[in-house]
């Protein structure tokens, strides 16, 4: 039985791009993310101990944004996944969406980011 657990909309203020102003002035992220796991367990024992809390991967989203600086949001995506990967063994897959709403595009957007799904294999693979 695989669950996935997700968090919609996180914002963080941080300083990630190709521009120079954008790493000194920083600016507004929003990330979606999506972790796959087994939560049989805690189906039947309502105990946090057999589950991972939202609560502390927004977390380490936040952390590993605001404490890097990177260029390009696939490095940045690079980081997340990482810091999850290592703080939740029980976490086997993970969808993580970046939207970046002030990009440097000269055309009218709604969303504009990147979005990465990988599995813990995969991802120690690289």
């Amino acid at each position: 039985m695989k669950t996935m657990l997700f968090i919609d909309g996180l914002e963080v203020f941080a300083n990630h791009g190709l521009f120079e102003e954008e790493n000194k002035l920083g600016q507004k992220f929003i990330f979606d993310i999506e972790c796959e796991l087994n939560y049989k367990k805690a189906l039947f024992s309502d105990e946090m101990t057999d589950s991972v809390s939202y609560a502390d991967i927004a977390d380490v989203v936040v952390k590993t944004a605001t404490e890097n600086t990177f260029n390009l949001l696939e490095r940045l995506a690079g980081e997340v996944f990482k810091n999850i990967f290592n703080r939740f063994p029980e976490i086997e897959n993970i969808k993580l969406k970046i939207n970046k709403p002030a990009a440097s595009v000269r055309h009218h957007f709604e969303k504009c980011g990147v979005e990465v799904k990988i599995s813990r294999e995969e991802f120690y693979r690289l």
